[in-house]
């Protein structure tokens, strides 16, 4: 059998790759940054409303660490932490609507 050629191992690839984001769709089954999001917002929102600045301070300190450990610019990873915390304590919807997963949906399944 002839060996396939990089063409065509990524298009064979990248259908099963839809298929399974396609079944995962239909699942309704949220993606690890789905839940990363979710435990973020909660996790800092939960902060604020305690009152626990400095709890977010070192939440801040440990995740742009990780960010900078992988490579990202310090300063960067710093203002866009700084970003979502601004943002999640101003509103209470940071999320996209997901159309995909609007109540309609659930009620048809």
């Amino acid at each position: 059998m002839a060996r396939q050629t990089d063409d065509e191992r990524k298009a064979r690839q990248k259908k099963r790759q839809q298929r399974l984001r396609d079944r995962h769709r239909a699942e309704r089954r949220p993606d690890r940054d789905d839940v990363a999001r979710t435990l973020l917002v909660w996790t800092i929102t939960s902060y604020l409303e305690q009152g626990r600045p400095e709890w977010i301070e070192e939440l801040a300190d440990a995740v742009i660490g990780l960010l900078v450990d992988q490579g990202f610019n310090e300063r960067a990873a710093d203002e866009v932490f700084d970003d979502l915390v601004e943002r999640y304590a101003r509103d209470d919807q940071p999320f996209r609507r997901k159309v995909h997963l609007r109540a309609d949906d659930v009620l048809a399944a």
